[in-house]
């Protein structure tokens, strides 16, 4: 309900009032579909449609969902107005307004300002049981929760809140062989359930959280400065993400088992080269976690062996200040990189990766940060000029 206030008044803000669509849904038999997901999705902008070429008409996540209640009716009432595709159930077992089994045959609903549409269809499938469960933590000390449901044959994340008690119900869910409950955002020490969906409600499942240990360690890349990432450790069910610090220092917490490490969203050419903890080289049996800290965790990287050099001179800045400030670059493919200032004023980095970057002076506040276009393997001259203060 507080979520839904503050939206309500954030679109209000935005300067224009949010329409609704409120219907009924049957099941396939005829009688009404209870606790089914219905969600609102976005029609991407543009030109093109779904009868184009569906490799390129993706749909976005949905703006707004909901579960029908007893009588199989819905609403959902904060919807920015805009043209929208519903769906009834998940894909790809799921059911577009008004009786379509995929993107290319659903009508399109308009949703105007402070108006209500309302709609009224039929599955096409029928569904299977419900699921619901309990998260057993302090939901208040953990903060806001979603409980998901992934795996196949699903297309689509279901995503349902945790209620202040711990409980959560995704409704009626297609059948599939193996699902998996888990918590979201991803919480250390709490690991995912899995379930079967058939025709009869699964209900009981608990999410418990175990104790969990810290642990920490250093990035290193073999050539240049550390690229951006998004570093994760998991199990057959959990993943947990890896705080990277500007330094290349990480810190996580982990329950105690085997944890194989995820490193994903690098640049072209980056990728993993080893693990170590100590002098044990654990690359492919993973992090051990046991009934202590782990503190020696030493994650290398391999970079491209050819990369850009971004070189300069400062002009403006007084030699005396050479020594307290720092050439720093930041942008969207390495943490932080830092050149000393040598004492003609010069600078240099090494093994850059093409992109965009900020240039900015460490403890000269009168330097205002530049932009340096890196476009390829070459070297790049780059004037600094501080102003007179």
């Amino acid at each position: 309900m507080i979520a839904g206030i503050l939206t309500l008044i954030l679109l209000l803000q935005d300067g224009f009032v949010p329409g609704a669509v409120t219907g009924h849904l049957d099941s396939i038999d005829g009688v009404p579909a209870v606790a089914t997901r219905v969600v609102a999705i976005a029609v991407p902008r543009g030109i093109g449609t779904a009868n184009d070429s569906l490799n390129y008409f993706e749909l976005a996540a949905p703006v707004d969902k909901t579960l029908t209640d007893n009588e199989g009716n819905f609403r959902m009432q904060e919807l920015p107005p805009g043209r929208y595709f519903i769906l009834a159930g998940a894909l790809p077992n799921g059911t577009y307004y008004p009786d379509a089994a995929n993107v290319k045959d659903a009508e399109i609903v308009t949703v105007e300002a402070g108006a209500e549409t309302p709609l009224k269809f039929k599955l096409l499938h029928k569904l299977g049981g419900k699921v619901s469960g309990k998260i057993n933590a302090n939901i208040a000390a953990l903060g806001p929760r979603s409980a998901t449901l992934t795996g196949p044959p699903l297309e689509d994340l279901l995503e349902v809140p945790i209620k202040p008690d711990g409980s959560f119900e995704f409704g009626y869910v297609p059948p599939g062989n193996r699902y998996l409950v888990s918590l979201w955002p991803p919480t250390p020490g709490i690991a995912s359930f899995p379930v079967t969906v058939a025709q009869s409600d699964i209900s009981g499942v608990e999410l418990t959280p175990l104790p969990t240990k810290k642990v920490s360690g250093r990035i290193v890349v073999k050539n240049g400065n550390i690229p951006h990432g998004i570093l994760g450790f998991f199990t057959a069910r959990t993943w947990v993400p890896g705080k990277i610090n500007d330094d290349g220092t990480f810190n996580v917490e982990l329950h105690s088992t085997t944890h194989q490490i995820d490193f994903a969203g690098l640049p072209v050419g980056y990728s993993l080269a080893s693990v170590k903890m100590g002098d044990r080289e654990v690359t492919q049996q993973g992090v051990v976690v046991g009934n202590s800290d782990v503190s020696d965790v030493l994650i290398t990287l391999n970079a491209p062996k050819k990369l850009a050099t971004v070189k300069g001179k400062i002009t403006g800045l007084g030699r005396e200040r050479y020594s307290s400030s720092a050439v720093v670059m930041t942008g969207p493919t390495f943490n932080r990189g830092q050149a000393d200032i040598e004492q003609d004023g010069s600078f240099q980095f090494d093994a850059v990766v093409p992109g965009l970057y900020t240039l900015s002076l460490s403890g000269v506040p009168e330097f205002k940060p530049i932009t340096v276009v890196v476009e390829g393997f070459d070297t790049y001259e780059v004037a600094v000029t501080v102003p007179s203060r």
